[in-house]
């Protein structure tokens, strides 16, 4: 892969980085962790939650990362405003 490329985890938190959308960190443990996301790299992910100072959470602690809603631009069809398999399914 060419290093200018971004991938898909990149693009994704880039994209909720951009437009400011609240997320739902669930790391492997169980925890939860709610807030904005403000920046990231290869390893780390920067969380900034209201009331609280900004939390470094490390990747390999994560499990999902849930948008408080749909992320424009990945997974979102712009003329229907559905995923993809979600199309596909209503079309059948």
């Amino acid at each position: 892969m060419n290093k200018t490329q971004m991938n898909l985890q990149d693009l994704f938190l880039n994209q909720v980085r951009k437009e400011n959308i609240p997320v739902t960190i669930y790391l492997a443990s169980g925890v939860q962790l709610k807030g904005i996301v403000r920046g990231f790299d290869a390893f780390t992910v920067v969380l900034e939650s209201p009331g609280k100072p900004p939390q470094l959470v490390y990747k390999h602690a994560m499990a999902s990362v849930v948008p408080a809603r749909p992320v424009s631009g990945i997974f979102v069809r712009e003329d229907r405003g559905t995923a993809p398999e979600q199309q596909a399914q209503a079309e059948e």
